[in-house]
Order: structure tokens, then sequence, then C-alpha cells
């Protein structure tokens, strides 16, 4: 009796053994599968929808040709509505904003770096428009920031368009108001949006872009478009940059891009200490120009690797809640400098005649 009922048990530790067994390759095939199909090009009726619902979600017009769906859709009050509120927001940023960093990078920028090289934003949340601005001959834009990147967009997801609408205005009130994210209020929103990829679509056609290719996969995504004519990717990683995350893929992708210049702003002067000083040395050693405000690295590391500075605007203090990260170096060489406005604000300091830029250059043996 006691070799019976030794061996059933046996038997039933080998049958929980194999059912158990059966579960995780299946979650790994199902999971591999789901991979599979967020890595997959989309086929050309999905490239021709993907610009198509961005434009819609741009609040621009689409033509009934491309979607009989959504050129209904632009008949109602509701999208009629959002199309205006985002339009005269967008053309508010653009005039502060956008329009004069563009100037500002043809006439100051471009003597101190090549333009064209591809472009790094660590801290970047959705936040297209500055890197497109500052280096607008770029054909590769890398950002990275802890929020996730979400889904390419379908025309099922917007289907809902109703409830979509107040979450992107809400989304972007802080980046049109003062031009950058608040990173407490971003990671509410995007939960209910649906990660960074929908603002970086909007943003692109908004900038006369047109999407030819969307992909993501858990953590990343690739989004291919055209602006003037010109073939761009944007890569997105949702990365953690301290120095127990940044030794990873991120790293390894930036190293096979060669010379690239980095922006930063509105940073939260994390790069002033010692949990990110990895992320720091990789920038002063690899970055043709950083471009930042004081929220970046530390003035007195600028000057590293053999690097030169230039300085842009005034400097003021950081703003009460990080009133610690004041530089007393910098300040002093901002007062040494013309100290005429910048034509735009830049990070924290949203009003121009506050703002300062600073620009670290690596100089040629």
């Amino acid at each position: 009796m006691r070799n019976r009922k030794k061996n059933l048990q046996n038997y039933l530790k080998i049958i929980g053994s194999v059912l158990f067994l059966f579960v995780i390759f299946s979650y790994q095939a199902l999971f591999a599968q789901n991979e599979e199909e967020d890595l997959s090009p989309l086929s050309n009726s999905n490239i021709e929808s993907i610009n198509t619902i961005s434009l819609f979600l741009g609040g621009l017009p689409v033509e009934k040709k491309e979607s009989e769906l959504l050129f209904d859709y632009e008949k109602t009050q509701s999208w009629q509505l959002y199309a205006q509120s985002l339009e005269k927001l967008w053309q508010k940023r653009d005039l502060w904003s956008w329009k004069p960093i563009r100037e500002f990078s043809k006439a100051k920028l471009s003597r101190l770096t090549d333009l064209s090289l591809p472009v790094f934003y660590p801290f970047s949340g959705p936040d297209l428009m500055f890197p497109l601005s500052l280096f607008p001959e770029a054909t590769t834009y890398v950002l990275a920031s802890r929020e996730f990147s979400g889904r390419c967009l379908t025309t099922e997801s917007v289907k809902t368009f109703e409830r979509t609408f107040p979450l992107i205005l809400t989304s972007l009130h802080s980046y049109f108001k003062a031009g950058y994210f608040v990173t407490k209020e971003l990671r509410q929103d995007l939960s209910m949006l649906g990660g960074n990829v929908p603002l970086f679509l909007i943003m692109i056609v908004r900038s006369g872009g047109k999407i030819i290719e969307c992909k993501t996969t858990v953590s990343n995504a690739t989004i291919r478009f055209y602006i003037n004519g010109e073939l761009k990717t944007l890569y997105y990683f949702q990365s953690d940059l301290s120095n127990v995350g940044f030794e990873g893929s991120l790293k390894h992708f930036l190293s096979s891009l060669g010379p690239f210049n980095t922006v930063i702003k509105s940073a939260s002067y994390l790069l002033h200490g010692g949990s990110f000083s990895s992320l720091r040395g990789f920038l002063l050693s690899r970055s043709q120009a950083i471009v930042q405000d004081d929220s970046g690295i530390p003035y007195r590391y600028l000057f590293e690797e053999g690097r030169k500075v230039a300085l842009f605007g005034v400097y003021t203090p950081p703003l009460n809640i990080f009133k610690e990260f004041y530089q007393k170096d910098l300040e002093e060489a901002f007062s040494k400098q013309d100290q005429s406005p910048l034509p735009f604000g830049f990070g924290y300091k949203w009003n121009p005649k506050e703002a300062g830029l600073i620009v670290s250059v690596k100089v040629e043996n």
C-alpha cells in the first residue's frame, strides 16, 4: 500500500511538472508572438493609415480618399473645437519658441557644430519639438526617458476620439504654457493617453512631416518620417539613465552612431549628482556639441575632454525647488559675456529675459 501511495505521489509530481512547463512555454510563445507583431514593419495600407490617423489627432484635415471614417469624424463639433484649440496653442508656442529657435540655430549653432549630426536628448519625455527646432538638418533623433513609449495608433484606437482629445490637450498643457513637461503630471496623463507615441506623431505631422513607419516594442519606439523631402528617424528608449541603468542597450546604440549632438533641458539637475556620472562622462566624451540649460551638466565639467563653452542669454538662479543647484561659477561666466537676452525661453526659464543657453563643443586637435 505504501509503495502504491508513493508511486501515485511521484506520478502526480510528474504530471504537475509537465503542466507547469506547458504553461510556461505557452506563455513564452504568446509573448514572443506579440513581440514579433510589434516589431514587424507595417503594411502599405497601415503606412498610409498611421499618417492619416496622426493628421486626425493633430487637428489637421484628412482627405476623404485616405479615410472616409476620419473624414466624417472631422465634421463633428468636438473635433472642430479640438482642432481650433490645438491650432491656437500650437501657433502661439511656435511663435514664442520653435520659430526663433530655428532662426537661432541657423545663425549661431551652425557656427559651432555640424547641425546634421545625430541628436540625443536624455530626459526628453515626449518633447520632440525642441530637438527638431535646434537641429532641423539632422536625420536621426534619439530620445530617452523613464516614460513608457506606448503603441502606434490604429483606426480602432481613435474611435473614442471624444475622450482622447481632452487627454491630448491636458498632456500638452504645461508644455505649451512653459515649454517643458512636468514629470508628475506627464506620467499621470500618459498613463491615460497610452504613452509618448501619440504625442510624437502629432508633433511630426504638425511640423509638416509625413509618417511612413511606426514600430514599437514593450519599451522602445521607432518612427520614420519625411520632412521637406528628407527621411528622418526617431528612436525612443524607455530607459533608466542612472548609473544602474545606462550600461545597456541605449549606450550601445549611441556608441554605434559616431559623433552626435546632445540636447539637455529641464532635466531636474540630475546630472549634477553622482548617480548619473556614467551618463555625464559619456556625453562629455562622445558629444560633438552639448546644448543645454543650467539643469544639465554642471558648468565646471563642460571644459573636460578638450571642450570650449559658448554662453547665450543670461544666468538666473534655479527655481526654489532646485535652489541647491545654484552655480556661482556659471553666474560669473555669464556676467562676463554679452548679456543680450535670448529670443526664446529655454528649459525652466520660459521668459526669454531670464533664460540662458550653454553650448559645450568638442575642439578638434
